[in-house]
């Protein structure tokens, strides 16, 4: 019975992995493409005010317009609002536990099963007081 357990957690924990790490590994390979566009960007803004300014002049002015664009992301991250989270999908592993503890209860010593009565209740108690809508 542990190791079905064991199994199911283990199975839960490498679906949550993949869910993070595909979407973190494609936003990373985005950011590359567009480092270089930017500096695809700039590159081409100081050939362009070269022939105007001198080179330093131009220098610092690519360098300023980049310092103003950065402090213009930062300002939207600070105060751009993310959207509420939706609410998590229902867990089945509670549903597949109670199954496996009422197959297992038969062949269990009573002290063993008044335990995991209890741990059951208090699983459920912890799991309803988490799915709180009027948590503020």
């Amino acid at each position: 019975m542990r190791n079905v357990i064991v199994e199911m957690a283990q199975q839960q924990a490498q679906a949550a992995i993949r869910r993070a790490v595909v979407p973190a590994a494609i936003g990373v390979v985005a950011l590359v493409f567009f480092l270089f566009s930017l500096v695809a960007l700039f590159a081409a803004l100081f050939f362009l005010e070269e022939p105007i300014y001198e080179p330093r002049s131009a220098a610092l002015i690519i360098a300023a317009v980049a310092f103003v664009l950065g402090l213009v992301a930062l300002l939207f991250l600070m105060v751009g609002r993310r959207p509420k989270p939706s609410p998590p999908p229902p867990d089945r592993t509670l549903p597949q536990l109670v199954t496996l503890l009422a197959q297992a209860a038969p062949s269990v010593a009573p002290r063993r099963a008044a335990f995991a009565a209890a741990l059951l209740a208090l699983a459920l108690g912890l799991m309803s007081r988490g799915s709180s809508t009027d948590k503020k």
